[in-house]
C-alpha cells in the first residue's frame, strides 16, 4: 500500500470508527444512567431498533416529527422496563428480553405491513448525532456526579436500604433513570435509521444493544470509560468494513482470514475478548438486579 493508500485508508477508518461509535456511546450512556441505579437494562437492544423504526415511521414528512416520536417512544418503553423490575418485580434480563422481542416482532409487523415498498425518508445530518455521542458521556458524568439527582440515583443503585434510611424513595431515581436510558438508547436507533440509512430495515440494530450494554461493563459503569468501551468496539466494526472495501487479503494455515465471513464476526469476537478481561475486575453497582421492595 503506497502513501496515499495508506493516509486515505486511516482516515476512511477513523471516520468509519466514530460513524460506528455513535450509536454504541449513546446506548451505553443510557445503559450507564440504568445500571448505577440499579435496574439491568439487557433491553437496549429493543429500545434501539423501537428508535430507528419510530424514527422512519413518523419521519417521512418532518424529521422533527420523527424525532418527537423516537422521543416518546424511547421513554414509553424504559418506562416499562422500569415498571415491570421495580412494580411487578419481575427478573430484570426476562422484562429486558420479553421488551426486546416484542420490539422485533412488531416492528417486523409493522413494516411489512405499512411500509412494505420501503421507506425513504429527509432524516438528520450525521453531525447532530455524533456532536450529541461527544457531549452526552461529559452530560452524565456531570449529572452522577454533581447534581442531587445523580447522587440519589447512585445511592439508590449502592444500597437502596441506606438510601430509605436517609429519606431516599428509590421508585423515583430508579424510573427516571431508566426512562432516560430509554430515550438515550431510542435516540441511538434514530441515528441509524435517520443519520445513517435514511430508511429502516427490519433487525437494522443488529445486536448494537448487546454490545452496548458489553461497553458499559468493560467501562466500569463509567460513563467515560464506556464510551471508550463503545470506540474501541465501534473500531473492530469499522475495521473489517474498511479491510473488506479496500480488498485486503490475509491466508495463514490454509484460511483466508480476511473474508467477509469470518470478518464480519470480527466486532464480537472483540465484545467477547474485552468482556472476559474484566471478569473479576468490574465491580457492578452493589444492588444491580434487585427489585424494589
Amino acid at each position: 500500500m503506497n502513501p496515499s493508500n495508506s493516509s486515505s485508508w486511516v482516515a476512511a477508518l477513523l471516520m468509519a470508527t466514530l460513524s460506528n461509535a455513535t450509536p454504541l456511546i449513546l446506548a451505553a450512556m443510557g445503559g450507564v444512567l440504568s445500571e448505577r441505579a440499579g435496574v439491568v437494562n439487557i433491553a437496549l437492544e429493543g429500545l434501539i431498533l423501537a428508535g430507528a423504526f419510530a424514527g422512519a415511521a413518523f419521519g417521512q414528512q418532518s424529521s422533527t416529527t420523527g424525532m418527537i416520536a423516537v422521543l416518546i417512544v424511547g421513554a414509553a418503553l424504559g418506562f416499562l422496563h422500569a415498571f415491570l423490575t421495580q412494580k411487578a418485580k419481575m427478573n430484570h434480563v426476562v422484562s429486558g428480553l420479553g421488551i426486546t422481542l416484542l420490539v422485533i416482532g412488531a416492528t417486523r409487523y409493522l413494516n411489512l405491513k405499512f411500509f412494505a415498498t420501503g421507506l425513504n425518508i429527509p432524516g438528520i445530518d450525521k453531525q447532530v448525532f455524533l456532536i450529541l455521542a461527544c457531549i452526552m458521556p461529559f452530560a452524565v458524568l456531570f449529572l452522577l456526579n454533581r447534581t442531587t439527582f445523580g447522587l440519589r440515583l447512585r445511592a439508590v443503585g449502592e444500597n437502596p436500604e441506606s438510601a430509605r434510611m436517609t429519606g431516599i424513595s428509590s421508585a423515583l431515581p430508579r424510573y427516571a433513570a431508566v426512562t432516560l436510558s430509554g430515550i438515550l438508547a431510542a435516540l441511538a436507533g434514530a441515528y441509524l435509521s435517520m443519520g445513517d440509512a435514511r430508511t429502516f430495515s427490519t433487525g437494522m440494530s443488529s445486536g448494537k444493544g448487546y454490545v452496548a450494554l458489553a461497553a458499559v461493563i468493560f467501562g466500569r459503569w463509567n460513563p467515560l470509560g464506556a464510551t471508550l468501551g463503545a470506540l474501541f468496539f465501534g473500531f473492530f466494526f469499522s475495521l473489517q468494513s474498511q479491510m473488506q472495501i479496500f480488498g485486503w487479503k490475509l491466508n495463514f494455515l490454509g484460511v483466508e482470514w480476511t473474508s467477509p465471513i469470518l470478518l464480519d464476526t470480527l466486532p464480537y469476537v472483540m465484545t467477547l475478548i474485552a468482556l472476559l478481561s474484566t471478569v473479576g475486575r468490574a465491580t457492578p453497582p452493589a444492588a444491580l438486579g434487585k427489585e424494589e421492595d
